[in-house]
């Protein structure tokens, strides 16, 4: 397995890096400004390439979730 992948810009870094679990490779996907991080199977990993730009661009309007409706 080869080491992490650092990727970046002005606006977030984040580190990529397989890693060997009980079940198998997963991919992790960490954000060291934040702490955050998620570990993907392949089929996870999968089902991100059957997504357009539009999804993408949908997620990152409320990047911390959907804003609660007012009653």
């Amino acid at each position: 397995m080869t080491g992490e992948i650092r990727l970046g810009n002005e606006f977030s870094e984040v580190v990529v890096e397989p890693v060997q679990t009980r079940n198998g490779v997963r991919l992790r996907i960490s954000v060291p400004a934040s702490g955050h991080q998620i570990m993907l199977c392949p089929l996870e990993l999968e089902a991100l390439t059957w997504q357009d730009h539009e999804f993408f661009t949908q997620l990152l309007a409320t990047p911390r979730g959907p804003e609660e409706e007012e009653p």
